[in-house]
């Protein structure tokens, strides 16, 4: 009897661990704390620090000077020269009395300055016509980066948060089968129990504490992978709150989502205006065809303290003129280069279609994944209500002798695994809205910032 009413007591003792457990776990989130970092402020941290980022705009500044160059071969030209000699002269012989015969030296000076403007030149204002789309296409890309980043700081918040709770979850599992193993191991050193439970506490000992290892490791890479991206050490995460409702896309057609997307996607502008550079390429190839015109003036000064002749002189000379150039054959080259930007055009025509359907495939998917998170949240809701019932129930036949502490062990864990579940479709609806929104050029600091407030 004695014997009896201990177990009994190990019994009673292992069913509060369990319900204290679950009202630790899934009653009281994480708090936020004073190393808290919310999602506004890691976008904020990683607009500054992004790497990748810094790069793209690195590189649209770098591509914007290309419309300065190519708008100083339209403006005018000056250069100047200048020129020393010194002549050393030795006339040995000569049939010209005008040369005396004997040994001279002297020295000459040169000074020259040349301006010189384009008056046509097709190639050149083609030039500068391409260096304005590509200076868009630069922007276009550049905007792309920042929607990226945004997308990619959510993806990697919600990862974390995801890693977390699920380290959460583990180490109340964990907590709950080391209860479970301490009682198996009274039970069978007092042979109430067969050896094979004794086993099958050891594996699920094994099995969870593995686990915890596991993700231990995936909450710290997560937050490194945030370190990463904003350049400051990453502790804590404001968690999602647990009273948000999901809402349909407005508008609630997928088809006006579409539409908006092929008019307004940076992808999709940043292939228009390598559609139309590849168009200007063409045309500034063919410009090489065509005759040129420059207007040259030029001032020199030539100062001479000798000459074949004898003395010296000062000459100053001025010229104006038009310069005619015709190309008339360069082997081929022309017509060759020609040939070649047809073909890099017709191949951005193509990568724009590509980039256009896929767009369209994307804003679909994102719509349908809103849509199917909503699903996925209020069934996964009601899955949890009803696992949480079932674990309810099996808790109350373990103290009747109804259930195993395998089967309330059981239930717990599948009461961890559809709030897993739960969490990561509400992750997914969040990261999906955004996803729709930037497939539309509509993302930006603002839906952030509205989103943040969802996380306490």
């Amino acid at each position: 009897m004695g014997w009896q009413w201990a177990t009994r007591v190990w019994e009673r003792t292992f069913q509060q661990m369990l319900a204290g457990l679950a009202m630790t776990c899934f009653l009281t989130l994480p708090t936020h704390t004073a190393g808290a970092a919310g999602l506004m402020d890691l976008l904020d941290l990683a607009q500054k620090n992004d790497p990748v980022l810094q790069a793209a705009l690195a590189k649209k500044q770098g591509v914007q000077e290309h419309r300065s160059q190519a708008l100083a071969r339209l403006l005018p030209t000056l250069a100047a020269s200048a020129e020393y000699a010194q002549t050393y002269q030795d006339i040995r012989s000569s049939d010209n009395t005008v040369f005396a015969v004997g040994k001279t030296d002297y020295s000459s000076t040169n000074f020259g300055l040349t301006l010189t403007q384009p008056v046509f030149n097709w190639e050149m204002i083609v030039g500068y016509q391409q260096a304005g789309a590509e200076s868009l296409r630069a922007e276009a890309e550049y905007q792309i980066a920042v929607q990226d980043l945004i997308i990619r700081v959510a993806e990697l918040y919600m990862k974390a948060l995801a890693a977390r709770d699920q380290l959460t979850f583990v180490r109340a599992e964990q907590a709950a089968v080391e209860k479970h193993f301490e009682l198996a191991s009274g039970r069978f050193s007092k042979g109430l129990i067969p050896i094979t439970d004794m086993h099958d506490a050891k594996a699920r000992r094994a099995t969870v504490s593995a686990q915890t290892i596991e993700a231990e490791n995936r909450l710290d890479d997560a937050l490194q992978a945030l370190h990463e991206v904003t350049g400051q050490p990453v502790t804590d995460l404001d968690p999602l709150r647990p009273d948000i409702v999901p809402t349909d896309p407005d508008p609630t057609d997928v088809e006006t989502w579409v539409k908006a997307a092929v008019k307004q996607n940076p992808a999709i502008i940043l292939h228009k205006q390598a559609v139309e550079m590849a168009d200007k390429e063409v045309a500034r190839h063919n410009a090489a065809h065509l005759p040129t015109v420059d207007l040259v003036g030029s001032f020199t000064n030539e100062e001479t303290d000798g000459t074949l002749y004898g003395g010296g002189s000062e000459i100053d000379n001025t010229k104006v003129m038009l310069r005619l150039n015709v190309p008339l054959y360069q082997g081929g080259m022309t017509r060759s280069k020609v040939a070649e930007a047809e073909h890099q055009r017709n191949a951005a025509r193509q990568e724009l279609i590509r980039q256009t359907r896929a767009v369209e495939r994307q804003t679909r998917s994102a719509f349908l994944g809103v849509k199917s998170a909503i699903n996925r949240v209020e069934a996964l809701h009601q899955s949890v209500t009803s696992n949480q019932s079932a674990l309810d129930a099996k808790q109350e036949g373990f103290l009747s002798g109804l259930y195993t502490s395998l089967a309330v062990l059981d239930a717990e864990r599948d009461l961890y695994l559809t709030k897993q579940e739960y969490a990561r479709a509400r992750y997914e609806y969040l990261l999906n809205s955004l996803k729709l929104k930037k497939s539309t050029d509509t993302l930006s600091n603002r839906d952030i910032g509205q989103m943040a407030q969802l996380f306490r």
